[in-house]
C-alpha cells in the first residue's frame, strides 16, 4: 500500500500505539469490495489523520498467528470512526477473514493513520485523481476532505472499473464532486454489462488510456495522484513522467517494486516455465586449512561491503552490520529493536509484511536458494536506494521459523543507468516515429 516516489522516512511502528476498535457496521460497496466502519472500544476520539493515509491492523488469524496488514483509510477524518474498504482477494488471507468473519462487535487492534500519499493543499495547482479498481479507496478519502474543507482549484476525478458490479462509491463520488465549485468526474468501464447504461452508470466504455488523460487533463501544471494495480501504474506513472509531470507533481500508491513499475510490459506472454525443481539438500559449509568457520563468518558480518540484517519472527531487527549502516545510514543502536519499516518505503510495507509473515508461517521462501529480489529501500535521510537481496531462514530444532537473515547489495547506480538507457531508447524511438 500514496506517495510512492517521494516517500518520507517514517518512525518504526510500535505496539504502544495500538488501540482496540470494534466493527460498528459493514457496507457492501460492490460485488467484491466491502467497507468496515470502525469505532474505538474506549469511546474516546479517533486520532486525526490526513486523507489518503493508511492504518495498520494486527490480527490473530487461525493457522497463521499474528498478522500485520495495512489498509487505506477510505474516509476523511471525523473524530469518531475510521473506514476501510476491502476487496476480497482470492489469495488474501486477511481480506478473506474480514469478509467472512468480521461482523458488528468484532474487535480489531489498530495503529492509526500514517503515510504521505496526501493532498498538497498548499500548491494551488489543479488536482487529478486517477484510479483503477480498489485503488479508489484513498481517492474517496481525499475527495471527502476536499469537499468538507474546499479546494480552491479544479479537480478531475477519473476512475476505471470493470463494470457496474465492480464499481465502488459511484454515487458517493458524484455527490461529493457536486459540493465542489470546479470538479469533473469521468468513469470508464472496461467491460460494461448489458445492465450498465452509458451516461447513467458510466461515461466511457473501454480502457482508460494515457493519450486520453494527456488530452483531457492539465498536464503542464496539475498534481497527479495515481493508485491502482501494477499494470495501471506501469502505464500512467512512467507515461506521465515522460509527458513532463515532475516528481514534485506526481504521487502514486504502489505495492510492488520500483523496478517492476518502470519495466516495459512484455509484447506477448512469456513461454511457459519448466516446473520448479526441488532445491538440493541443505549442507553445512566446512572450513579447512586451519581456518575456523566462526572466524570466517565473523569477517563477513563485520564487513561494510554488503548489508547483513537479521530479524526475529515479528520483523524486529536483531542484527545490523557495518554494511547496513553504510547503505541505510542508521547506526547499530538506532536499528536494533526497530521494525524493518525503517528501511521499507511506505507503499511497499503491506506487501512486504504479507510475504514476511507467510514465509514465517510456512518456512518457505523463493529467495533462499540464490534467487535475487530487486526492491527499493529507504535511507535514514529519506532518500531511496535500489537493492538486491536474498534471505536465509533461522529455524528452531522443530523446523519452525524463528527469524530471517537478509544479505543486501546497493545497486542504485546500476538501476539509474538502466533507467537513463530506457529513457534514451524511448526518446530515439519517438523521434524515429
Amino acid at each position: 500500500m500514496p506517495e510512492g516516489n517521494n516517500a518520507q522516512i517514517a518512525a518504526p511502528a510500535r505496539t504502544s500505539g495500538l488501540r482496540k476498535f470494534t466493527v460498528e457496521r459493514r457496507q457492501a460497496e460492490s460485488d467484491v469490495i466491502t467497507s468496515f466502519i470502525l469505532r474505538p472500544v474506549d469511546g474516546s476520539p479517533v486520532e486525526p489523520h490526513e486523507p489518503g493515509q493508511h492504518l495498520t491492523m494486527l490480527l490473530d488469524l487461525p493457522g497463521k498467528g499474528r498478522v500485520k496488514h495495512n489498509y487505506t483509510i477510505s474516509c476523511a477524518p471525523n473524530g469518531e470512526t475510521l473506514r476501510i474498504s476491502v476487496k476480497r482477494e482470492p489469495k488474501g488471507g486477511v481480506s478473506q477473514w474480514l469478509h467472512d468473519e468480521a461482523r458488528p462487535g468484532t474487535e480489531i487492534e489498530i495503529l492509526c493513520g500514517s503515510g504521505s500519499f496526501v493532498l498538497d493543499r498548499q500548491s494551488g495547482r489543479p488536482v487529478v485523481l486517477l484510479s483503477a479498481g480498489v485503488g479508489i479507496t484513498p481517492m474517496i478519502a481525499i475527495l471527502e476532505g476536499a469537499a468538507s474543507k474546499g479546494l480552491g482549484a479544479p479537480l478531475h476525478f477519473i476512475h476505471i472499473a470493470r463494470d457496474g458490479a465492480h464499481h465502488a462509491f459511484r454515487d458517493h463520488v458524484r455527490e461529493l464532486a457536486a459540493e465542489l465549485s470546479d470538479a469533473q468526474v469521468r468513469f470508464f468501464y472496461s467491460h460494461p454489462r448489458p445492465a450498465d447504461v452509458q451516461g447513467r452508470d458510466f461515461d466511457i466504455a473501454g480502457r482508460l488510456t494515457l493519450d486520453w488523460v494527456l488530452a483531457h487533463t492539465p498536464v503542464s501544471d496539475a498534481d497527479y495522484y495515481v493508485c491502482g494495480p501494477i499494470g495501471f501504474l506501469r502505464t500512467f506513472v512512467p507515461g506521465l513522467a515522460r509527458a513532463g509531470v515532475s516528481d514534485a507533481r506526481l504521487h502514486y500508491e504502489f505495492f510492488g517494486t520500483v523496478e517492476d513499475l518502470f519495466d516495459e510490459e512484455p509484447e506477448s506472454a512469456p513461454p511457459p516455465q519448466a516446473p520448479a525443481q526441488s532445491p538440493p539438500p541443505a549442507r553445512g559449509a566446512k572450513a579447512g586449512g586451519g581456518f575456523m568457520r566462526e572466524a570466517i563468518g565473523g569477517v563477513i558480518l563485520d564487513s561494510a561491503a554488503e548489508a547483513v540484517i537479521a530479524t526475529d519472527r515479528e520483523g524486529m531487527i536483531v542484527l545490523w552490520n557495518p554494511g547496513a549502516e553504510r547503505i541505510f545510514g542508521f547506526s547499530e543502536d538506532e536499528a536494533l529493536g526497530a521494525s524493518l519499516d525503517i528501511i521499507i518505503p511506505e507503499p511497499l510495507r503491506a506487501r512486504h509484511w504479507e510475504g514476511y509473515h507467510d514465509t514465517a508461517r510456512t518456512g518457505q521462501s523463493r529467495y533462499g536458494a540464490g534467487d535475487l529480489l530487486s526492491v527499493p529501500g529507504l535511507r535514514k535521510d529519506g532518500k531511496r536506494v535500489s537493492l538486491e537481496f536474498t534471505i536465509a531462514l533461522l529455524k528452531a530444532r522443530d523446523g519452525s521459523v524463528e527469524g530471517m537473515v537478509a544479505v543486501l547489495r546497493d545497486i542504485t547506480a546500476r538501476f539509474e543507468e538502466l533507467k537513463a538507457l530506457k529513457k534514451q531508447l524511448a526518446t530515439q524511438s519517438s523521434e524515429t516515429r
